[in-house]
């Protein structure tokens, strides 16, 4: 399948998943194909020219400079094969540059996740044990889960449950609640499929775990697949939208 898809205004947009050194090769096929015709194409905000003599290294290479933002403008089709001294210090200065915005955000970022995971488990501290409707089934998930990612589906379901608890003691409904405190309870980064999980061991486990079931179902749902799924007593993932039965939650090879 050809990488190139629709030309707007002489520049190609890319299909999803293409992959940027065989969308340079085969650019420059086809600009040979088409008796010289330069092709141009974008590729994650960098537009690339390429003709039949084309070096698809130095394309590639230029590219990459592009993306780090140490050029501008359009990428090839000639590049020069070696980079002048004052091209390469000034790559070097501005990838200083990246590597400190870089350092800060991470630190910004470390910075906001310490204050959720502080804030999530102060409120946790005034919080009831989750209450558990099935201790046998619970008993088996916690077996079943030891290694990290498993762990961390109890560990952020249990959380869950027990803040959603918390606002329920003080006169919410979990209906009400159920969105915000899902997020607040994200203090280590699941995925999708982790969330979903989550959702199917509270389903089974919890004493409110058929309301949040139904709750989720309807919230995730499309058309009717939630309305279906309320029905039948399965639990849609949102990560990829299927029905999870309850014999297949928390099998011991969870998909990494």
């Amino acid at each position: 399948m050809s990488s190139l898809w629709e030309e707007v205004d002489g520049v190609f947009t890319i299909m999803i998943g293409a992959n940027i050194e065989s969308t340079i090769v085969e650019a420059i096929a086809r600009s040979a194909e088409e008796e010289g015709r330069n092709i141009a194409f974008e590729f994650n905000g960098v537009t690339v020219s390429v003709l039949p003599d084309s070096d698809p290294v130095l394309i590639y290479r230029d590219w990459l400079r592009a993306r780090s933002g140490y050029t501008a403008g359009t990428v090839g089709p000639h590049p020069n094969p070696v980079l002048t001294d004052e091209e390469q210090a000034s790559d070097a200065r501005i990838e200083e540059a990246n590597a400190q915005r870089r350092k800060e955000k991470q630190a910004e970022w470390k910075a906001e996740a310490d204050a959720k995971r502080e804030a999530t488990e102060a409120r946790l501290e005034g919080a009831r044990p989750m209450e558990i409707s099935d201790t046998e089934a619970w008993q088996v998930y916690l077996d079943n889960n030891q290694d990290g990612y498993g762990g961390g589906v109890i560990s952020y379901a249990e959380r869950w449950a027990r803040l959603m608890q918390l606002e329920m003691d003080n006169g919410s409904n979990l209906e009400e609640i159920a969105e915000a405190t899902s997020y607040e309870a994200d203090i280590d980064g699941i995925t999708g499929f982790m969330y979903g999980a989550a959702v199917a061991t509270l389903a089974w486990c919890w004493k409110y775990g058929e309301q949040l079931r139904c709750w989720h179902n309807l919230k995730t749902q499309y058309g009717n697949e939630g309305e279906i799924a309320n029905e039948t007593g399965g639990v849609l993932n949102p990560a990829v939208l299927i029905l999870i039965p309850q014999a297949e939650v928390f099998e011991e090879d969870n998909p990494q």
